[in-house]
Order: structure tokens, then C-alpha cells, then sequence
């Protein structure tokens, strides 16, 4: 619900067989101390609009996804992804283990993102993968786009040691 309609409303559910289901339950009662029943009744009055508010934001956020991507193939050529069918970021390869090294280095260019072992599933990888979102709009995309690839074109060694500067995420 948090990605969807309501960043403060930590609510979700997992679409699986019944018994990866019941052993997620159990793995759960230990420390959960259960979500409270308000959020679940705002929840479900927010589900019962869910098409609507698709219909309202998915070809905005497609669009979004499209200038991100159209902004990449042409700064940076090199990097590949795939378009998602959804969600909210493009997982990048940037084709050599320097993920956590450009997130540094882009501070300093006035972008903040993540990289590295934070998104990484598989350690093997996981610093030639870097995750950008797509929530902004087309023109900051751009822009972000474009301090991405001056800190790409620099020395990745030992970068990004000044962050007193405004950060934007990426």
C-alpha cells in the first residue's frame, strides 16, 4: 500500500501457495505485534478504489520509466536494463563492479543514490547493479541523468567525499 497510495501506510501481502504463506505467518507471530486495525480498515477503503487510482497513475509513472530510460541510452550507452512491467525503479548494470564507488561520486555531482550490496541479491553482483527510481519528474530524471554520467565519466576511486552539498535522489 506504501508504493501504491500511501507512503506512511505500511501494509501489503504476498501472493504465493498456502504453505510458503503459512510458514511466512508463523515466521511473523514472533515479532509482530500486528498492524493496527485502523490501518488495515483505511486499507481496504483504499482497495476498493485501486483501479482507479492504476488507471490514474500508470501512465504517468510508465512515462516516467520512459524518459528515465530514454535519458540513459543516450548518456550512458554502456549501462543495460530492462523495463520493468512495474514497479518504481530500473535496476542497472552498469557493466563493472563500481556501484557503491558512483553512488559516492555522485554526491559530489548532487545526487544521491544507492549502490552496491544495499539492493544487491546476489553478492557475486551486486556492485555492478546499481537501482534508480523513476518517481520524478521527466526534466529531473534528465538532470539526474546527466550528474550521473559526470560522475561516471570520473576517477570511481575514493569519490564522493564532500556531502555538504543539497542531494537529490535518484
Amino acid at each position: 500500500m506504501s508504493k501504491s497510495h500511501w507512503g506512511g501506510l505500511r501494509i501489503g501481502w504476498v501472493r504465493a501457495g498456502s504453505k510458503l504463506v503459512t510458514e511466512l505467518a508463523m515466521a511473523r507471530v514472533p515479532v509482530d505485534m500486528a498492524t493496527p486495525v485502523i490501518e488495515q480498515l483505511v486499507a481496504l477503503h483504499l482497495l476498493r478504489g485501486m483501479d482507479d487510482v492504476l488507471r490514474e497513475r500508470l501512465p504517468r509513472l510508465r512515462a516516467q520509466r520512459d524518459a528515465l530510460a530514454a535519458s540513459l541510452a543516450r548518456r550512458l550507452p554502456e549501462w543495460h536494463w530492462r523495463l520493468p512491467p512495474g514497479g518504481l525503479s530500473l535496476w542497472v548494470d552498469l557493466g563493472r563492479p563500481v556501484a557503491s564507488s558512483l553512488a559516492r561520486a555522485a554526491l559530489a555531482h548532487g545526487v544521491r543514490i544507492e549502490g552496491g550490496s544495499r539492493f544487491g541479491a546476489d553478492p557475486g553482483t551486486h556492485e555492478h547493479r546499481l537501482r534508480i527510481p523513476y518517481t520524478l519528474p521527466p526534466d529531473l530524471l534528465e538532470q539526474a541523468v546527466a550528474r550521473l554520467a559526470a560522475a561516471s565519466a570520473g576517477d570511481l576511486r575514493g569519490a564522493g567525499d564532500d556531502v555538504s552539498r543539497r542531494h537529490w535522489v535518484a
